[in-house]
């Protein structure tokens, strides 16, 4: 069972058109996961060979590192799904690299996102976030 309820308003792109200036401009973060205003994972997703533009890096980083705890991460994650007319299962994405105690670390292996999401709820014991 999918949890979007409206798949055609979750395509339907926001055009930040008037509210730049310059080469600032609104950027978005694709996954937020809160638990008890202790833990927080941010993720970024984009197609397997993309980078996370400069801007949007800082942004997460900021974010990151002014977190109240030391239970904070993003996670730049990647897919190779093609098909534009399909939805891109997150669970089937993997790790790109991990933002995490002020450091960026590339993963030296394909690491799937599920893996990934078990082994902080493992560390943090996260206990509300059971996969």
């Amino acid at each position: 069972m999918s949890l979007i309820r409206n798949s055609k308003q979750v395509k339907q792109t926001i055009d930040f058109t008037g509210v730049e200036s310059g080469n600032i401009h609104p950027t978005d973060i694709d996954v937020v996961l809160e638990f008890d205003n202790e833990v927080l994972i941010l993720m970024e997703v984009k197609r397997k060979g993309n980078e996370i533009p400069t801007g949007q890096r800082l942004v997460l980083e900021r974010i990151a590192d002014s977190w109240h705890t030391k239970k904070v991460v993003v996670l730049y994650v990647t897919h190779s799904f093609d098909d534009d007319n399909k939805d891109i299962p997150l669970s089937k994405c993997s790790v790109e690299s991990v933002y995490w105690k002020k450091e960026w670390k590339q993963s030296k292996k394909q690491i799937s996102l599920i893996d990934t999401l078990k082994g902080f709820s493992k560390l943090w014991n996260i206990k509300k976030f059971q996969l």
